[in-house]
């Protein structure tokens, strides 16, 4: 019988408690290795682990208030509005590997239009030093960055590859890189942007066109239909809105596809409320979902989703039909710049990224920038800071799973960190938050000597065929299951070692083990000539100085 791993190593015990932040400092100083207990700094920290940040296979950083979050590059805490903002540093290409703007299934075309699009947006929004810790938002407020998670998920690679091959590739306008906008659907014609966005005025390579492509969304058309008594409910809960409940008429003053229009709202009593299109747009939004969450928002035209949003955009006419209030809509998102949508369906018509983006930004075509910023600092806004079981405060935990520095604001280096950090504020007796000063608290058994038991080699359970353990191959019927103890965070390796001279056949890299036992089961099937018979399996720790030890007697 032949073996080889088939699954990821398993803490058999998670740390569970993490130490509280004492009176005092601890007794050693920050950067000393041996700390053991929490340590604090001024004004924030950071989290630099030594993996290579624009290799989208590097190890990640998990941050658990994120979700958690995966990122490459450096993780910086900040004590910010009586929590922690958490910012994501990394190489500029590795950002872009994090966005999630579009369907990585999408023709490659498309998402090559759209990597194009975000590099150029996101060197214009950095140009404007708008935010006082970080280049550009996380959210749909700039561009929608997720981390790690991307590559990590469903069709990562066709992404990576859509950065790689555009790499450095951006477009400019009398040598600036342009206010690339995009978003959703158009609906058929894009908007200029001095119509939506006046504070930033006219662009000459964002006016608005015809897009008929759009029609491939299925948001090009939407509909959304109150009965009267919705209707009335949700007016009735506007301050303006409600003078005119019962309502007897609504009409749109303005064209459908003017942001600035309002909507007239008349009373059986004859008295009139009016708001702007997008007002009403946000008010049905927020309420209509608190009054039937069932219903709202509605399915699409197609039937295969809700709408994103109660009412999507400001493009809507709105009426009455018979005991129906109805909102006939168009398109999703602010309409400047490029549709997403209308980029698909172009690229599915056979045009490449250059005539997709030359069709929406003013027949401006990409060109390679030589003077790209070497980094990018994405804001991923406040994180949820834990508690433990009895709801006192633990803070944030950070997991370095490779190892690294972790160092303070000012670049002072606090220690080398592997395994899970917790990051916490200085808090009052009361447990409020305080002042700029954070707690960081080492994983349990920091700093202490490296200590490994010998490996155990058992028998695992038998399955037969048919039968699912992990990632066991049909038919296969035998396991070794092969444990260990660690009392510090390390990377394990799998080693199989011939019984008789010690010799190492066959290793696997397992990557990050917190303190404790620990076991890996191995199946057979996938290492010829490595047999419970001839080889024992062993299991390798190295914790962050570089020390490695396997438990097992040399003599």
């Amino acid at each position: 019988m032949s073996v080889a791993p088939r699954a990821r190593v398993v803490p058999a015990a998670l740390l569970a408690a993490l130490v509280l932040l004492p009176a005092a400092p601890a007794a050693a100083a920050p950067g000393d290795e041996r700390i053991v207990g929490p340590v604090r700094v001024t004004g924030g920290v950071r989290f630099l682990p030594d993996a290579d940040a624009g290799d989208p296979s590097a190890p990640p950083t998990v941050v658990s208030g994120l979700g958690p979050r995966r990122f490459l590059g450096t993780v910086e805490l900040l004590p910010r509005r009586g929590g922690l903002d958490v910012v994501n540093e990394l190489p500029f290409d590795a950002y872009l590997y994090g966005l999630a703007e579009v369907p990585r299934s999408w023709p490659t075309a498309t998402l090559e239009a759209q990597v194009i699009a975000a590099r150029t947006y996101a060197w214009h929004v950095m140009g404007l030093t708008a935010y006082r810790d970080f280049d550009i938002c996380a959210t749909t407020a700039c561009q929608v960055f997720r981390g790690a998670e991307v590559l990590r998920g469903p069709r990562g690679e066709r992404w990576r590859r859509a950065v790689d091959r555009t790499s450095g590739r951006v477009l400019l306008y009398e040598d600036e890189p342009i206010l690339a906008r995009y978003f959703s659907t158009s609906g058929g014609r894009t908007y200029a942007n001095e119509f939506v966005f006046p504070s930033s005025g006219p662009r000459p390579y964002l006016t608005g066109i015809e897009d008929p492509f759009d029609a491939l969304s299925p948001l090009h058309r939407w509909e959304v239909r109150f009965t009267r008594a919705e209707f009335d409910a949700i007016l009735a809960q506007g301050r303006r809105l409600s003078t005119a409940t019962p309502f007897a008429a609504v009409e749109r003053i303005g064209a459908v596809d003017d942001p600035r229009a309002t909507i007239r709202v008349t009373g059986v009593d004859g008295r009139t409320a009016e708001v702007a299109a997008i007002e009403l747009r946000d008010f049905l939004g927020a309420r209509a979902q608190a009054l039937d969450p069932d219903r709202f928002p509605p399915r699409r035209a197609d039937g295969a989703a809700r709408l994103p949003s109660v009412v999507p955009t400001t493009r809507y006419a709105i009426g009455v039909e018979g005991d129906e209030v109805v909102l006939e809509g168009y398109g999703w998102g602010h309409g400047v710049g490029m549709g997403q949508w209308g980029a698909h369906a172009r690229a599915l018509a056979g045009q490449d990224a250059d005539e997709i983006l030359a069709a929406y930004y003013g027949g401006i075509r990409p060109t390679v920038a030589p003077d790209l910023p070497r980094t990018i600092r994405a804001g991923m806004g406040s994180a949820r800071l834990e508690e433990d079981v009895d709801g006192d405060p633990v803070g944030l935990r950070v997991t370095l799973t490779t190892p690294g520095d972790v160092r303070d604001r000012a670049g002072r280096l606090v220690a080398r960190g592997l395994g899970t950090w917790t990051v916490d504020r200085v808090r009052t007796r009361s447990g409020t938050a305080t002042g700029s000063r954070l707690v960081v608290t080492p994983p349990a058994g920091h700093g202490e000597p490296l200590e490994v038991a010998p490996s155990v080699n058992q028998p695992g359970l038998a399955w037969g065929p048919g039968r699912e353990l992990g990632s066991v191959h049909p038919g296969e019927t035998g396991a070794v299951d092969v444990r260990t103890e660690v009392n510090k965070p390390v990377l394990l390796r799998l080693e199989a070692r011939r019984r008789d001279d010690g010799a190492v056949t066959w290793t696997r890299e397992l990557g990050l083990a917190e303190r404790g036992p620990q076991w890996v089961r191995v199946f057979a099937g996938d290492a010829p000539g490595v047999a419970p018979s001839t080889h024992r399996f062993v299991l390798v720790a190295t914790d962050v100085t570089g020390t490695s030890a396997d438990g097992e007697d040399r003599g």
